[in-house]
């Protein structure tokens, strides 16, 4: 896994992903932020706690629950959480179309691997349940 983070999480984000939309606050379709990822060559981490996505910082988090499996830790990597979702609900990519996942940014920073390389991420809020509603959909779109 990751090493601590190099540059320290903040919510100052770099001018070609505050182009993008990527700052924080912003609330963004989990396909997008999946994508964009990707194609700009950033992590992201999704939180399922509100205070701890805001109370901590990744490096702390890694820290604290390093020895917990990834999947069962209160933060996640995406394309980890896309996969197990996939696999666990063969329909789940489907069902984004009907109720689009809104992630809302949090911070962004950068992390150094394994093999010693700078990896830039950012931290995101996973909505809850009960916060999911037709106006959330309709927005992503």
């Amino acid at each position: 896994m990751e090493s601590p983070t190099v540059t320290p999480e903040g919510t100052a984000f770099p001018p070609d992903l505050e182009r993008l939309g990527v700052v924080a606050g912003a609330k963004i379709d989990i396909r997008d932020l999946d994508a964009m990822g990707r194609r700009h060559n950033f992590h992201v981490f999704l939180y399922f706690e509100e205070d701890l996505a805001r109370d901590s910082t990744l490096r702390e988090d890694l820290q604290e629950y390093g020895d917990v499996p990834d999947l069962e830790r209160p933060f996640v990597n995406l394309n980890a959480f896309l996969q197990y979702a996939a696999e666990q609900d063969p329909l789940f990519t489907g069902r984004l179309d009907e109720l689009p996942l809104v992630i809302e940014v949090m911070a962004y920073g950068e992390l150094t691997t394994e093999e010693g390389k700078i990896a830039p991420y950012v931290k995101g809020l996973m909505p809850f349940l009960d916060e999911l509603t037709m106006e959330d959909a309709q927005t992503a779109s």
